[in-house]
């Protein structure tokens, strides 16, 4: 079993079906939370517990899924000893949140960015890995069909430019669950950390790169928080390729319509457009090829749940990890400081 650690082999052994977990959900007011929801009644995960802050808030989930609620997750953690958590909570009190669990040695997941800052998700690695802790973070994308199809279609050297435009809904929406992102000292900014993380982290895996040099960006405000509502940042890859990212709280939202979400991504042999539904293949010499596919990206946290569990429970390192994280949150801190 050379490879295997004593803890990894352990947990392989006696536990083999997702549904067998004891899971838990810290922080359930977060505004991410009802998309996770979705692993839970479409694959049938076990949740033991919840908690947060606003017992309200708790209170609903715990009725909605039967299970037990606290106000205070270190109380969760020692009485319910789950065997795997989903973590939630303010940019700020992430690194802490973390800590905890990392210390009790719960294979977890945790939202991004983790942090304001690129030390925070360093020192945070630094303490998965001297503990042997299982971390997954939802950089959703990397598991969709239209990610995969491009990484198998794109060869890195090709790529020339890529484009994404992800502009969602305005600060308005956050008020009723999750105030604290409309506050600069809670977040550490808007659209771009809440947003961009995604597509930086969609243009280091097409080109496959650890970084890049950040060539300029441009912050707008507009609404009365401090937080930027639109932004755009233009970045050179190591392979030379251009980079350009726009995101934005700015899209008036209707049932039909969340966001606009854009892509475009230019290379030697073709030219790749994504757009509402839809995937265009414009190859040269080629007719051009239209295929439908689902493009909300709300859709993929409910796969990076189960496969986060399901990857733990194989021993493996999960699919995106607190290194992905670092290589995405150095670039990010460039942008702000450059903005």
């Amino acid at each position: 079993m050379a490879g295997f650690l004593p803890s990894t082999f352990g947990r392989m052994k006696k536990m083999k079906d997702i549904h067998d977990i004891r899971t838990a959900f810290l922080g359930v007011s977060h505004w991410h939370v009802p998309l996770y929801m979705r692993a839970v009644e479409q694959d049938g995960l076990q949740v033991v517990a919840v908690s947060d802050e606003n017992q309200d808030m708790a209170a609903g989930y715990g009725e909605k899924l039967g299970c037990r609620v606290y106000r205070d997750y270190r109380e969760l953690l020692d009485r319910e000893k789950p065997g795997f958590v989903f973590a939630f909570e303010k940019h700020c009190n992430m690194p802490e949140l973390a800590g905890e669990i990392i210390s009790r040695g719960i294979p977890f997941t945790i939202e991004k960015p983790l942090g304001l800052c690129a030390g925070d998700v360093g020192r945070v690695m630094g303490l998965a890995r001297e503990k042997d802790v299982f971390c997954a973070i939802p950089l959703t994308w990397r598991y969709s069909d239209i990610a995969k199809q491009l990484k198998a279609e794109i060869q890195p050297e090709d790529i020339l430019h890529i484009s994404f435009r992800f502009i969602a809904g305005p600060t308005g929406r956050y008020l009723a669950t999750s105030p604290w992102m409309l506050d600069r000292k809670e977040t550490g900014s808007g659209c771009m950390t809440n947003l961009g993380v995604h597509f930086i982290d969609l243009a280091l895996m097409l080109t496959e790169s650890t970084s890049a040099q950040v060539l300029g960006s441009i912050f707008q405000y507009g609404s009365e928080y401090d937080i930027e509502t639109y932004a755009a940042a233009l970045l050179k890859m190591p392979g030379g390729s251009s980079l350009e990212i726009e995101t934005g709280y700015a899209y008036p939202m209707d049932e039909k319509s969340k966001r606009d979400n854009r892509w475009n991504i230019v290379t030697r042999k073709g030219y790749y457009t994504m757009g509402d539904g839809y995937f265009e293949f414009r190859r040269h010499g080629e007719a051009p090829v239209m295929v439908r596919m689902d493009t909300d990206s709300d859709s993929y946290y409910r796969i990076f749940a189960v496969e986060s569990i399901r990857e733990w429970l194989e021993g493996k390192e999960p699919s995106v990890g607190l290194g992905h994280l670092l290589n995405v949150r150095r670039i990010l801190d460039d942008i702000i400081d450059k903005a």
